[in-house]
């Protein structure tokens, strides 16, 4: 993957010129939680960064990009519950009681979703995880400060996404904490995520259908028709898979033959041994 630039800054794309993106720049919220103030790494000083792009496509840095217009929402919910339900979303809710502790609870999944029957009573629900991309390299905070200051990113800018984190090392430990405990439930599971982070994910088989499918990728793309102008999310390509599947692809290596490691364990140097 190359080097990317800071895409975003408070909702707007690093080359907008009008008075809106100006203004945003100043007051800093965070255009996608109905211009609430950015809080992202600091309440005082938040680094206002939604993105990294390579032009006209942009890879997700924070999750809360993901909520523009609604439209994460929208289509897990039409999957989930048919067109015309009516749903309600509400963030960071706790699933697992730990033993011993009734008030205390982890498992803290990003969103659910819920079927409001006509007497408005709830019906069924849904969860939905929203993976964005973490930067590997030096902080990029001097960089986002000399924007704001100066209104032009410096040379030193650019950054790489690292996938590997993102997937490996961040979002499969909190699937496989939740992702079981919505399968016993019969309850379907939806991530979210840009479509240049799914590009970087390792292969693996897909469920056939929606009814079997126990991991639903929403795969967003996010993109723009020319220079200055905002960035939109897209419509998403859906992707069914099945929890075994997903573990076994996006676990950390592939393991050698058995034979393999009998080899390197008589090849070393340092090997102790015993009588038992």
């Amino acid at each position: 993957m190359p080097l990317l630039s800071i895409g975003e800054i408070f909702g707007f794309p690093v080359d907008a010129s009008s008075q809106s993106a100006k203004k945003a720049w100043v007051t800093k919220p965070c255009p996608f939680r109905g211009n609430v103030p950015c809080t992202k790494a600091s309440r005082s000083d938040p680094l206002g960064i939604c993105s990294f792009s390579e032009g006209n496509q942009l890879t997700t840095v924070c999750p809360f990009r993901f909520l523009e217009n609604g439209s994460l929402f929208r289509d897990a919910g039409r999957l989930v519950f048919g067109t015309g339900a009516r749903i309600v979303a509400v963030p960071e809710i706790r699933i697992l009681h730990l033993p011993g502790k009734k008030r205390k609870k982890i498992g803290k999944v990003d969103y659910l979703i819920a079927r409001e029957t006509p007497t408005g009573s709830l019906a069924d629900f849904a969860a939905i995880e929203v993976q964005s991309v973490y930067i590997s390299g030096a902080s990029v905070r001097g960089a986002f400060h000399q924007f704001l200051d100066t209104g032009m990113l410096p040379s030193d800018a650019k950054r790489r996404p690292d996938f590997r984190s993102s997937a490996q090392k961040r979002l499969m430990p909190q699937l496989s904490l939740k992702v079981p405990v919505f399968r016993r439930w019969g309850k379907k599971f939806f991530v979210a995520v840009d479509r240049t982070f799914f590009s970087a994910l390792p292969d693996f088989r897909r469920a056939n259908s929606f009814v079997n499918s126990e991991v639903t990728w929403l795969v967003y793309p996010f993109s723009r028709t020319s220079e200055g102008e905002p960035y939109h999310i897209g419509k998403p390509e859906v992707v069914f898979s099945e929890w075994g599947d997903l573990q076994d692809a996006l676990r950390e290596g592939v393991p050698p033959s058995p034979q393999e490691i009998l080899d390197e364990i008589a090849a070393r140097p340092d090997a102790l041994r015993f009588t038992v």
